[in-house]
């Protein structure tokens, strides 16, 4: 999800509706992830903060902020991602 957010941003495309979509999906793929048991209850709430990051993302965009802080935003939530997939390794795939 967020390779495709980054290509996204990358060209300067992210749209409000496609950024909310990846926030549901990304909702909804780690829903069934805890309710299966492949990820605990710290590895949902921790993923949960990359999903909130790319809900500003998308206020951010839906607000007009310059394309430059948006990136800047985008590159602490990737960051983040990364260390959280350091801690929870079974949240890579959601991530990627």
């Amino acid at each position: 999800m967020l390779q495709e957010l980054g290509r996204l941003l990358d060209e300067n495309r992210l749209t409000v509706k496609t950024a909310n979509e990846i926030v549901e999906d990304m909702s909804l793929d780690l829903a069934s992830l805890r309710n299966s048991g492949a990820i605990s209850n710290d590895a949902f709430l921790e993923a949960g903060v990359i999903q909130g990051g790319i809900s500003v993302l998308a206020n951010m965009v839906a607000t007009g902020v310059d394309h430059s802080e948006i990136m800047v935003h985008f590159s602490q939530i990737r960051d983040r991602a990364a260390t959280i997939s350091t801690s929870y390794s079974e949240l890579t795939d959601v991530f990627s």
